[in-house]
């Protein structure tokens, strides 16, 4: 009797869980590609002869460009004398890019500077290891010391960018 009232719970549970799904897979409608645009409307669809996509999930991102257009746009109208604004905004950002690189450039050469004396203060280390001391920390200064030349390869290409 267990058995059965068991079976019966188990194939209740699976019928609402595939119910439940069945609904989500009807409540999505066909989306249509029309060139550079996306559709749900089926009669403009058949119209324009546009092809059915695969997934009904689309995602839509505007472009950045058509945006920096609806607020220059909207400024213009606003104050005619608006047009100097964004040519003095453009410069400051400009000017504060350049401070923000320079100081990036600092920081980089230190780093570059730090890792130097510490690439020459782990070759000494490894040099002072006799071979008859640990070979686990004359492997892991080894491993340290080729960390630190890779350090330094990456931030001498930082700084010729």
């Amino acid at each position: 009797m267990m058995q059965k009232r068991a079976t019966s719970v188990a194939f209740f549970f699976l019928g609402i869980f595939a119910l439940g799904h069945a609904g989500i897979v009807l409540a999505q409608e066909a989306v249509y590609r029309c060139g550079h645009t996306i559709t749900n409307d089926v009669t403009q669809a058949k119209r324009e002869k546009c092809q059915l996509l695969e997934s009904g999930a689309v995602v839509t991102i505007p472009s950045q460009q058509k945006a920096i257009a609806v607020t220059q746009n909207r400024n213009t109208s606003l104050n005619r004398s608006s047009s100097l604004k964004p040519k003095l905004a453009t410069s400051a950002r400009s000017t504060e890019q350049q401070i923000r690189d320079i100081d990036s450039k600092v920081i980089i050469e230190s780093e570059l500077k730090k890792t130097e004396a510490q690439l020459v203060d782990l070759r000494k280390q490894y040099a002072a290891l006799s071979q008859a001391q640990d070979m686990d920390r004359k492997l892991a200064v080894k491993q340290q010391i080729g960390r630190a030349e890779a350090d330094m390869v990456s931030l001498k290409r930082e700084l010729r960018r």
